[in-house]
């Protein structure tokens, strides 16, 4: 018997997808529903799937993975995605992150800065990455002094990417919670196939 779907529209099934997008979703080794409800922006999905993935590209991203990853567990957790947090722990956890870490991001979340720097799992990277994002979700903007915070410890590079990370993840909270999408269940050989997806720093 089916699972019911809560998804508030339908999910974008190959045959009737155009080639291009039918072409990136076959690309990855693994079903997402994620990418069968993008795949409804013909023209958009295969560009937005080229910065995906080079967050997976240790040689492409210039965030250290778990940085990349800090932005968008923050995201989640303050935004409370489920799905993208479901789909995004796992990468976490497999490169490294502590579940102790794990669960900081979400104790903090949406507590103010104060909080995160009584955080004592928090890197002074970690704090200056944490305050832009969560003033950012907050007021969709971030101050002179959170930037050049940022600045102390940051690259410009570092920071920059940060924004991109914090907008396509934002995105990606904003339509999975939207249209209801429908958790993605358990992935048969999951961890081997993020540990050979994930590379790089």
């Amino acid at each position: 018997m089916a699972k019911e779907q809560n998804c508030l529209v339908p999910y974008l099934e190959l045959e009737d997808a155009p080639p291009e997008v039918a072409a990136a979703i076959t690309h990855l080794p693994y079903r997402r529903n994620i990418f069968h409800l993008l795949g409804h922006s013909h023209g958009s999905f295969p560009r937005l799937m080229g910065v995906y993935a080079s967050f997976f590209d240790g040689s492409r991203r210039i965030l250290p993975l778990l940085e990349w990853q800090l932005v968008v567990l923050r995201i989640s957790a303050v935004l409370d995605a489920e799905y993208e947090w479901d789909v995004n722990a796992p990468v976490a956890r497999i490169n490294g992150m502590p579940e102790e870490k794990l669960t900081a991001l979400k104790r903090t979340a949406g507590k103010g800065p104060a909080a995160v720097e009584a955080e004592p799992l928090f890197s002074a990277r970690d704090r200056a990455i944490l305050g832009i994002v969560d003033e950012q979700l907050a007021t969709y903007n971030n101050t002179v002094e959170t930037v050049n915070q940022a600045k102390a410890v940051l690259s410009v590079e570092d920071i920059v990417e940060v924004y991109v990370v914090l907008g396509v993840y934002v995105l990606i909270a904003r339509i999975t919670k939207g249209l209801r999408i429908d958790l993605d269940g358990e992935i048969a050989g999951l961890d081997g196939h993020l540990k050979g997806v994930v590379t790089g720093n």
